[in-house]
């Protein structure tokens, strides 16, 4: 079986980070406390606009984020049984910078690629795909890798990929 995983959200927990970081942020600069904690992005959890959220600086604490994060409980240990037992594993995710040809796009790449490896997360490819476009270009990594089912947290993509594969 060829199975397509996603990393933010799934092999990380992006919501708890960006509530951890997020709520001194919004609550210091607008008074904004969380108004739905189960919520996948910024803009949901704080009731923030696209600005404030392109204000809270992804860019600042991206760093820290793809560095840092742990992994999600167990995740490590089924990927690398389900690899054990014949399946094939691709990462299908998309992440800021990672499809710039640039210095940021390189090292968003590589810290990726180390972070999977430090987290002794195994995989026999990866397709990066722009965070603004996942939804097309997750739908093309799952085509082009013949994905059987792919685990996926964002809810558009769920909708999208469920069209063409099985989604956890």
């Amino acid at each position: 079986m060829n199975i397509g995983v996603d990393v933010d959200g799934v092999l990380t927990d992006v919501v708890d980070f960006q509530i951890n970081v997020g709520s001194p942020y919004f609550k210091k600069k607008y008074g904004y406390d969380i108004i739905n904690p189960n919520a996948f992005d910024v803009r949901e959890i704080f009731g923030c606009t696209e600005e404030e959220r392109q204000k809270f600086g992804w860019e600042k604490t991206f760093w820290h984020y793809i560095i840092h994060s742990p992994v999600t409980a167990n995740a490590s240990r089924i990927i690398q049984k389900l690899q054990s037992e014949g399946h094939k594993i691709y990462i299908i995710t998309g992440r800021v910078f990672v499809t710039q040809n640039n210095f940021k796009g390189w090292l968003s790449r590589f810290t990726l690629k180390n972070w999977l490896k430090r987290r002794k997360i195994p995989y026999d490819d990866i397709f990066l795909c722009d965070e603004h476009n996942s939804v097309r270009d997750k739908t093309i990594g799952c085509e082009q890798y013949s994905i059987d089912v792919m685990i996926e947290d964002k809810p558009d993509n769920v909708v999208a990929l469920s069209k063409i594969t099985k989604v956890i």
